[in-house]
């Protein structure tokens, strides 16, 4: 599409359509250089305003944008999305409890701002009030989908906001009965199996996941980016040790980042988080959930509840898995959820002692070795990219076999999106077929077999 030529002298209007071109390519400096001069040309118009504090907290400067968007609510008090934006400003400025009172003004202006709402989920400590904020972001999509047809992401977003609230069969009826408006086949497949799968159907979430990689072509390989910046993990595992230190947890070390850490000293290069444990009645009794939630430094995804096995968050761009250990009478579980069959390892009894790497310290499972032999097998020291511990770890225990079918299909489906078919197929080899209801694992050998044959630069899904 080509761009209108500048006029002779650019007037308001074009360095407002300027500034929108910079911002859709993430050129935030040359954005707000175009508002500045919307600004000299018509002083406090409001779309100018508030587009200019978006683009300041989108480029990190927080304070100026919670200014900017105080600016807005000068002249207009019930501007929602100003309300919106002076939240999320004043949350990452470190106001939780401003934060919470901006968004609970934008959504009594505006019952129907679920984004608002949502954010309401993500941050509040009282436990009744997100659930009734999970609840009204599901009503408010589902009302939006229901009024005519939605673009693929507001669907996605109105599934996962159903899941949520644990509405379960109007999200599968909102999938199917959209599923014409996904371009990708095969995404809304992996939708309705990623249901399936929340609510502990392992069967239906395998055969959905392979009814999406069935629909997926084999992409030329790329280059990949590293699923995370390797030299900043060690700060953020410190950082983490401490803040769970401080509510009286003993955190530790395991699974691949120990493994990364006892072979060389540092996390995997080719690890996608950071994992860390904690037992369960740690921290003077207290939930790690109700403590992550509390904290004013993080941020849980507001589907976290209290009781939950695995938490995941994210802290400096670093992705963190952190796992709580219940006590079982043969040692240690831990796991994704406590559905029953779904992902879970047992882990014998182990105590916690401290070793160093490099310039800091942190607690290990005691003795590790036996602990990674547990997970890994007895040649855990030899590295192996294809292997999979939520797979094929000898510790899983009472796992559903379709679980870990329908995660192997998961996984697969994005390696090939990638254009790794190398991962994707060693994911694929840990599917225990023989283990899978007889129709499944019919069909999973017979679409393998093809795969073995087909030539090599036959596309393959």
């Amino acid at each position: 599409m080509t761009e209108p030529a500048s006029p002779s002298v650019p007037d308001w209007e074009w360095h407002l359509c300027a500034a929108r071109r910079e911002v859709r390519a993430l050129r935030f400096s040359g954005a707000l250089k175009a508002l500045d001069m919307c600004e000299r040309l018509r002083p406090g118009h409001m779309p100018a305003l508030l587009l200019r504090a978006g683009v300041l907290f989108r480029s990190g400067e927080v304070e100026a944008a919670r200014l900017e968007f105080e600016r807005v609510l000068s002249f207009e008090p019930c501007n929602v999305s100003a309300h919106h934006g002076a939240g999320l400003a004043l949350h990452a400025c470190g106001d939780r409890a401003g934060a919470l009172a901006a968004f609970r003004k934008a959504v009594t202006l505006d019952p129907g701002a679920w984004r608002s709402w949502q954010s309401i989920a993500d941050i509040t400590p009282d436990e009744p009030e997100r659930r009734g904020a999970i609840a009204a972001v599901a009503g408010t999509l589902l009302g939006i989908c229901e009024t005519g047809r939605q673009p693929p992401h507001i669907l996605k977003e109105t599934a996962r906001a159903l899941v949520s609230a644990g509405r379960r069969a109007d999200a599968l009826r909102l999938l199917q009965d959209q599923s014409g408006t996904f371009p990708d086949k095969g995404l809304v497949q992996g939708l309705i199996a990623g249901v399936h799968y929340a609510f502990g159907a392992f069967y239906k979430a395998a055969r959905h996941q392979f009814a999406a990689l069935s629909q997926t072509p084999r992409l030329p390989a790329a280059a990949r980016k590293p699923d995370f910046e390797v030299g900043g993990a060690p700060d953020v595992l410190r950082k983490l040790f401490g803040l769970f230190e401080a509510g009286g947890f003993h955190p530790f070390l395991m699974a691949g980042t120990l493994l990364g850490f006892l072979r060389s000293g540092a996390p995997l290069t080719h690890d996608r988080d950071i994992d860390i444990g904690l037992v369960r009645g740690d921290g003077n009794g207290a939930d790690p959930v109700e403590y992550i939630r509390a904290h004013p430094g993080l941020i849980l995804p507001h589907s976290a509840r209290p009781g939950d096995r695995y938490i995941g968050l994210a802290l400096d761009g670093i992705a963190a898995d952190i796992f709580v250990f219940d006590r079982h009478p043969d040692g240690f579980v831990c796991g994704f959820s406590s559905l029953p069959g779904d992902i879970q390892w047992r882990h014998a009894p182990f105590e916690l002692g401290q070793r160093r790497f490099g310039e800091q310290v942190f607690r290990i499972p005691d003795p590790a070795a036996s602990y990674l032999a547990e997970c890994y097998g007895p040649g855990w020291q030899v590295p192996d990219r294809g292997f999979a511990s939520a797979l094929s770890s000898p510790a899983l225990y009472q796992t559903d076999p379709h679980a870990i079918a329908y995660l192997a299909l998961a996984r697969a489906r994005t390696s090939l999106l990638t254009g790794d078919a190398t991962k994707a197929y060693a994911l694929l080899g840990q599917i225990p077929l023989q283990a899978l209801k007889p129709a499944l694992a019919d069909e999973l050998t017979e679409c393998f077999a093809a795969h073995r044959a087909a030539p090599a630069d036959e596309p393959e899904g």
